[in-house]
């Protein structure tokens, strides 16, 4: 069995769908605990579908950036692994730039021939591994952040701590894109275009996010595809 069956194979399925099913069954639970709290609250029926409604319209747009990433995703992790991710974590820039960052561990990019089943592994671990910190810390401290946040607020500026996390941000991000325009040896300047072209991109749909809510969240989704479309004409 090569590769590619390997990655979309019954058991990759298997295995997904039972992370998915899980999904699936907190959501509902989260729902019916909710209904609860809201018949306690004397929130009526017809409300609750309202809101049930609007926040199932309203989340039609953020979809569209995971969307676009799970395209990107599926030639590569494979089909069942990709749906498993997006839908247990729901973070797909986090989910790409770890799995590029883990098979980078034993040189090897994400979109090379030389991406096998060892890459995929790393791939793998590297996305787990990550999750797994974050959702430790949300276990062992969240009950201390408001506490934790208000220290921090009083002894640090509120604005440098957010420009300290939006740097990190971007320092992982270019660092990711930088690899990108020397390949072996060579200075790709189409790609460097085509990086500029989704970095201007994602400026001018943010820009446009503050005056429409709505493209806010799809503007990650839709920043890559202007960048991919760019790199194939340009590349």
């Amino acid at each position: 069995m090569d590769f590619l069956q390997t990655i979309n194979g019954k058991g990759m399925w298997i295995a997904s769908g039972i992370m998915v099913g899980i999904v699936v069954l907190q959501s509902i639970v989260f729902l019916l605990e909710a209904l609860k709290e809201a018949k306690k609250i004397g929130v009526s029926q017809g409300q609750c579908i309202k809101a049930v409604r609007s926040a199932a319209i309203t989340s039609i747009g953020p979809s569209f950036g995971p969307v676009i990433v799970l395209m990107a995703l599926i030639p590569v992790l494979g089909a069942p692994t990709t749906w498993m991710r997006l839908c247990d974590i729901g973070a797909p820039a986090t989910e790409l730039a770890m799995a590029t960052l883990s098979a980078k561990i034993i040189n090897v990019d994400l979109r090379s021939a030389a991406y096998d089943i060892r890459a995929f592994s790393y791939s793998m671990w590297g996305m787990a591994l990550n999750n797994l910190g974050w959702l430790l810390f949300s276990l062992l401290f969240t009950h201390r952040m408001s506490g934790g946040l208000q220290k921090l607020s009083e002894k640090s500026d509120p604005i440098w701590v957010k420009y300290l996390m939006s740097g990190a941000a971007l320092g992982l991000f270019g660092y990711l894109l930088s690899e990108q325009m020397i390949v072996k040896n060579s200075f790709q300047v189409g790609n460097l275009y085509a990086g500029v072209i989704a970095g201007i991109a994602m400026i001018v749909l943010s820009k446009v996010g503050k005056k429409i809510p709505v493209i806010r969240e799809p503007a990650l989704g839709i920043a890559m595809a202007i960048g991919m479309i760019a790199a194939g004409v340009l590349a």
